[in-house]
């Protein structure tokens, strides 16, 4: 009863986290969107959707994997501090790699101009991520800190936002408080860890750094995989479209990208209780699993068909008349989303507590491929519809193999 209630209040605190990550973006994004308009905003998204890519290097699995580790030497302060230590060098490594690939980017002029200086300026909010202990608080179920923090730094960006963000020329400006709240709860969350939990940097090799990568490494790839299908189409637009055909179909596309944020804390307060279950009995974990899934998916399935039928006045009443032109994109959006949701319960929530995180990953790898493929060939033809269309399609593929793998795997 303990571990159950430990749970659900964990999951309360996610809760309330993710309803602060998508309240402050709902004041400030229809705000900045008619600040810029759609074109200047296709700039920013752009740069934007380039260190979204560079965040999934920095992140590298590590949210799923060194959770899995605090798990296991949760009562050992000493153990926890390498782990820290190790990770956090690592992340910072990977900062110094994509500040690398951003100057080879402006060499090869690939990105200029607003669009480089916009992607410059938010590299300090790698540095916040890489700085975040989000990971071991979640491992060690205690969110309560990292959820006011975070909020904090969200309120405190927005504030500053509306304040001083109202030309159409201040993108450099816009980019610099955007990621100042991930810096921001960064730093918070290094305080906490030290104070509450006497987590201290500690002395590690090399090899230790090498190892923390070496866990993190099939994770990574499924995490990388899942964050280029969600991006790529932005990518692809914007080499065959216009930047206000860009920058509508990415405001359209933060719509299912909120709804994503609203599952993110289920599916991160489950990930180590389904752990813990597994532990114990993996018929067990599959039942504890499956009892949540249901309701959980049809909750999701509700609000996501509200969604499509009101998508014309929802994103002109939130965005502007400017975005109109592709709110029909939200029609396969939603479908790519709730098939989303189907496949955390099959993969993130069984096949990896199970032991098969390898299968996962080669499967969310050749599911990007397919992504990749599609949006390529289904956006040079048809635009932003094409693209959106695209990632429902690998969706719905992927639906199917983890359904059929994790068959295989559990009559072994």
């Amino acid at each position: 009863m303990f571990k159950e209630s430990k749970f659900i209040k964990n999951a309360g605190w996610l809760m309330v986290l993710q309803g602060v990550n998508i309240i402050v973006p709902f004041l400030t994004v229809p705000y900045v969107t008619r600040i810029f308009g759609a074109s200047n905003y296709g700039i920013f998204a752009v740069a934007l959707n380039w260190v979204t890519y560079f965040q999934m290097i920095v992140e590298y699995g590590f949210d799923l994997s060194a959770t899995r580790r605090v798990v296991r030497v949760a009562d050992d302060p000493k153990k926890l501090g390498s782990l820290v230590s190790a990770v956090v060098i690592a992340r910072l490594l990977l900062v110094a790699i994509c500040l690398a690939v951003t100057g080879v980017l402006a060499v090869t002029c690939a990105a200029t101009g607003e669009q480089l200086g916009c992607m410059i300026v938010l590299f300090s909010m790698l540095v916040g991520i890489a700085l975040q202990l989000n990971w071991l608080f979640l491992g060690l179920q205690d969110m309560k800190f990292i959820t006011v923090a975070t909020a904090l730094a969200r309120v405190a960006s927005a504030v500053l936002i509306v304040l001083m963000v109202n030309r159409a020329d201040q993108l450099l400006l816009y980019s610099f408080l955007y990621s100042f709240t991930f810096l921001l709860s960064g730093l918070l969350t290094q305080m906490f860890a030290w104070k509450k939990y006497h987590v201290r940097f500690a002395p590690i090799s090399l090899k230790d750094v090498c190892e923390a990568f070496k866990d993190g490494f099939p994770l990574f790839l499924s995490y990388a995989a899942s964050k280029i299908i969600s991006n790529v189409g932005v990518t692809v637009l914007s080499v065959f479209q216009t930047a206000a055909v860009v920058g509508s179909y990415s405001v359209a596309l933060k719509i299912p990208q909120i709804i994503n944020m609203m599952f993110s804390p289920v599916s991160q307060a489950l990930y180590p209780r389904v752990n813990e279950v597994c532990l114990r009995s993996k018929s067990g974990a599959k039942r504890y699993v499956l009892k949540l899934a249901i309701p959980v998916i049809g909750g999701f399935a509700v609000c996501l068909t509200v969604i499509v039928l009101l998508r014309r006045p929802l994103v002109g009443f939130l965005f502007g008349e400017d975005y109109l032109s592709c709110a029909d994109t939200l029609i396969p959006l939603a479908i790519w989303v709730i098939l989303g949701v189907v496949n955390n319960f099959l993969g993130v929530q069984l096949l990896i507590p199970f032991g098969y995180q390898d299968i996962y990953s080669k499967l969310i790898l050749a599911d990007s491929i397919l992504s990749l493929v599609l949006n390529i060939a289904l956006g040079a033809v048809f635009g932003a519809m094409g693209v959106a269309s695209a990632v429902a399609i690998a969706e719905a593929v992927l639906t199917v193999l983890l359904h059929f793998n994790l068959r295989k795997v559990s009559a072994d």
